[in-house]
């Protein structure tokens, strides 16, 4: 698997400037991205995950509650997603 199918798959919820927020509105994106994961022939690990998350979100605008340490952040996220697959 390529990092670009993996970047396909997990762009409605990495997109958003939001995307470590809790709203409703996020946390709908964040499943669907799972769910793209899903449906792809193989299963990322948790390093490729991080990988592609960290380089997706790293340069989106920062809003209000944005994680200072985004490093971080993605590691968490690339963590939580890898135990949904």
């Amino acid at each position: 698997m390529t990092a670009k199918e993996i970047k396909q798959a997990i762009e409605c919820w990495a997109s958003r400037p939001t995307w470590f927020a809790s709203h409703p509105s996020d946390t709908q994106e964040l499943r669907r991205a799972v769910s793209n994961l899903k449906s792809l022939n193989y299963t990322p690990s948790k390093d490729e995950l991080f990988e592609v998350i960290y380089e997706r979100v790293k340069d989106l605008p920062a809003m209000l509650g944005t994680p200072k340490d985004i490093r971080k952040a993605a590691q968490d996220y690339a963590a939580k997603i890898y135990n949904k697959l």
